[in-house]
């Protein structure tokens, strides 16, 4: 049973890695946006294009995903998820505004990659078959000292991050002061007004001078018929996702134009009334525009 539970634990540990692949290779739009709009994510973009990044990442967690799964150089298999995931972590995980738990998350699969870093496959796996007997046991001494000196490293950068996360969600405001973030409102009201909000979104990004935050795009009147599925303004819709742009969709506009919420793209959100989301908005410090 202790062999079968090596086995387990490995298997179910890598299809997490796999599935985070994929998604990352179908979804690339999305986990850009996301890794955009991450309060540490110009410590990678500035490296390469968020799309470019979240593409690597994903070949690299299907290939070290694929390979833990089969036990096959399942240290090698381990060392490369660390080196994906420990970016991944400390650039989207570290003061996560939905809170600590993705954060632990990820500390917990860096345990486990831990674990095959120091123990390899264990029992069926590739490498067993192609073990060599006459490993001595002093090397694998040697190999266990060193990575434990990794893995105390790396527990420490954790731990640091851990820390960091609890200043960032305990002092907000000590946080803005550091690193103000303007935040802007677009209300739209015709279909081809996507199209100028989005070009303004890829021109306010957090790296220029308009240092921006969040930014709203409310569709309201006709323009929400450019967020009908197979729209001709699809494409600038997704623009605008890997942009940061957050989409809020008006239901009194959509009733008026006999537009039924289930036909409309993924990643937007319907609130009741655009017009008093925008003054809720501007209560709420935002810079607000109507095209």
């Amino acid at each position: 049973m202790q062999k079968i539970s090596f086995l387990v634990l490995r298997i179910m540990g890598s299809l997490i890695f796999i599935a985070a692949g994929f998604n990352h290779l179908l979804n690339t739009v999305g986990a850009a946006a996301r890794l955009e709009k991450a309060s540490f994510g110009f410590l990678a973009t500035w490296i390469a294009p968020a799309e470019t990044l979240i593409v690597l990442s994903g070949i690299g967690l299907l290939l070290g995903g694929f390979m833990l799964l089969a036990g096959f150089q399942t240290r090698l298999a381990a060392m490369l998820l660390l080196l994906i995931l420990l970016p991944i972590t400390l650039t989207v995980q570290v003061a996560n505004p939905t809170g600590a738990g993705p954060l632990f998350k990820n500390v917990a699969l860096i345990g486990m990659l831990l674990f095959f870093l120091v123990n390899g496959a264990m029992y069926y796996g590739l490498d067993q078959s192609r073990r060599r007997k006459s490993n001595s046991r002093l090397n694998s001494l040697r190999r266990g000292r060193d990575i434990s000196v990794l893995a105390t490293g790396l527990l420490l950068l954790l731990g640091a991050c851990a820390m960091g996360t609890s200043v960032a969600q305990s002092g907000p405001q000590q946080l803005a002061e550091t690193n103000p973030k303007n935040n802007y409102a677009v209300l739209i009201s015709q279909p081809n007004h996507l199209k100028a909000a989005v070009n303004t979104a890829e021109t306010i990004t957090s790296h220029s001078t308009y240092n921006r935050g969040s930014l709203v795009v409310m569709a309201c009147g006709r323009s929400v018929e450019a967020f009908v599925k197979g729209s001709n303004m699809e494409a600038e819709f997704k623009k605008g996702q890997a942009a940061g742009i957050t989409y809020k969709v008006c239901g009194m506009s959509l009733k008026q134009f006999n537009i039924d919420p289930g036909t409309l793209v993924e990643g937007v959100d319907i609130v009741p009334n655009g017009l008093t989301y925008m003054f809720d908005l501007q209560q709420q410090g935002y810079v607000t525009v109507e095209l």
